[in-house]
C-alpha cells in the first residue's frame, strides 16, 4: 500500500523504537492497551505521529500521537488515538489535515 508523501513505512528499527516509546506510555485502560499492534509507518520527523496496524484485522489502523515522556503516561487518554479505521479512511483523514 501507497503512503501518503508525508508518511514512512517503518523499518524494524522503527518498529522496535516507535512500539517500545508506545508500550511505554499506555496506561491500562487507554483504547489500544492489550491490542495485537504493530507500528506500521511514522509521519516525518517533525511529527510524533505513528500508523499502527491491527495484526487482528485485515484493514484496521489507528495513528497515535506520542507524547517521547520516556514514561507511562498521567491517564489513559494518552498518547493520544487521532485516528481508528480502514486504511482507505486513513488515506481520507490524511488529505483533510493538509487541504
Amino acid at each position: 500500500m501507497k503512503l501518503p508523501q508525508d508518511w514512512f513505512r517503518a523499518d524494524l528499527e522503527d518498529k522496535e523504537r516507535y512500539g517500545k516509546e508506545l508500550n511505554l506510555e499506555m496506561l491500562p485502560g487507554h483504547f489500544l492497551f492489550s491490542k495485537s499492534i504493530e507500528v506500521y509507518a511514522h509521519r516525518d520527523d517533525a511529527t510524533d505521529d505513528i500508523l499502527c496496524r491491527h495484526i487482528d484485522s485485515d484493514d484496521l489502523y489507528t495513528v497515535v500521537h506520542l507524547t517521547w515522556s520516556m514514561r507511562p503516561e498521567i491517564d489513559n487518554v494518552h498518547p493520544t488515538v487521532e485516528f481508528h479505521g480502514s486504511y482507505e479512511e486513513f488515506l481520507q483523514y490524511n488529505s483533510k489535515l493538509f487541504n
